[in-house]
This record gives structure tokens, C-alpha cells and sequence, in this order.
């Protein structure tokens, strides 16, 4: 029983460890069995399927910290040659107005995520648009990035 239950547990390990949106209604009606067993097996058995859950969530962790580097690195290389990496502004072109300091308050309170979204894709001013550029994904990152320059914003 114990083999043919360690057997059952690697394939679930690697359904654990699969990106969600792989998951089907029967693969889900697997897992459900599989922890049925789970609960009759040996206390090694349970810690596997632990480790496996755990070893699941901390690659899907890892993820997320890339896309957060993304963000930064597309910040550092598009908005901060003009906004800075501080996100105070710069100084403006001839002629134009100055790039928006992130950091102002005002700035931050007088614009909804959509506005700054739509300044990203058709931009503003002197600032050109990016257009399709970006995914929604990577749109929402750096308005999150925008956003962290709040003075006024509770820091995590």
C-alpha cells in the first residue's frame, strides 16, 4: 500500500507543482483521492505531501519576484531616463513642460490607476505613448511602481 501510495504521490507532487491554470476538473477530482489516501498513510507520506505543497507555492513566489524585476528594470530603462529613478521628474525639453514628479502628493490623490494607465498607452504631453507595448499585466506593475513613490502611502 505504502509503494503504490508513494508512486500516487509523485504524480500529485508534479500537479502541485504545475501552473494552475494547467488544472482540470478530473485532475482535481484526482487530487481529492489522492488526499483520501494521503489520510490513511504513513506520518512520512503526509510530510512528503507537505514539502511538495510548500515546494509548489515557493515557485510560484518566485514568479512573481520576477515580474516585480521586470517592472523595476522597465521602469529604470523608460520612465526613469525622464521621471528619474526617484521618480521626482527632470528637467523638461525645451519648450515642454517638466516631467511629473511622482513624489508629489497632489499628483497622486488627482489620479485613478486607469488614468495612468491610459497616460502609459497614448501618453501625455510631451511624453510619448507606449501604445501596445506593454501587456495589462505590465501596465498594472508600473502603476504599482508610480504608486510606491507616494509620500502619503502606507509603506508594507
Amino acid at each position: 500500500m505504502i509503494q503504490g501510495t508513494f508512486w500516487r504521490l509523485r504524480d500529485l507532487g508534479r500537479l502541485l507543482a504545475a501552473e494552475p491554470t494547467t488544472l482540470v476538473y478530473r485532475d482535481a477530482e484526482m487530487i481529492a483521492r489522492e488526499l483520501s489516501l494521503v489520510g490513511r498513510a504513513s506520518r512520512r507520506v503526509r510530510w512528503l505531501v507537505l514539502f511538495c505543497a510548500v515546494a509548489a507555492c515557493q515557485r510560484h513566489t518566485g514568479a512573481s519576484d520576477q515580474a516585480a524585476e521586470a517592472t523595476e528594470q522597465t521602469f529604470r530603462t523608460l520612465c526613469g531616463r525622464c521621471h528619474g529613478a526617484d521618480g521626482k521628474g527632470g528637467v523638461a525639453p525645451e519648450g515642454a513642460n517638466a516631467p511629473r514628479n511622482f513624489c508629489d502628493s497632489a499628483f497622486q490623490a488627482g489620479r485613478t490607476d486607469e488614468q495612468l494607465k491610459q497616460a502609459i498607452v497614448r501618453g501625455k504631453g510631451a511624453m510619448p505613448g507606449f501604445g501596445n507595448l506593454f501587456s495589462d499585466a505590465d501596465l498594472q506593475g508600473l502603476v504599482r511602481k508610480i504608486r510606491s513613490f507616494d509620500p502619503g502611502a502606507k509603506k508594507p
